[in-house]
């Protein structure tokens, strides 16, 4: 299953670690480190932060999406319930 970000990106499913608010890090100083040392070791992914809604944690790097996290959570869900077991 696959996660559509915007823009023509994609990520697996399996690979999410998180779906986090882009708000969060610009008003978090922590949250602002992990960015920024993730830009630094070149683990950002696509575009940055700036017209960000959304930023998603991969074991990859990081999404930076102009996606709300929320509607990435709900296409998380959805994609999640329609995989047969």
């Amino acid at each position: 299953m696959y996660l559509h970000l915007g823009d023509d990106r994609v990520v697996r499913m399996a690979e999410v670690v998180a779906i986090l608010d882009a708000r969060l890090l610009r008003t978090s100083e922590v949250n602002q480190r992990f960015f920024e040392r993730a830009a630094a070791a070149g683990r950002v992914l696509g575009h940055n932060l700036a017209g960000a809604r959304s930023v998603v944690v991969t074991v990859r790097g990081l999404y930076p999406s102009a996606i709300s996290a929320a509607t990435l959570a709900r296409r998380a869900r959805t994609g999640l319930k329609s995989i047969p077991r």
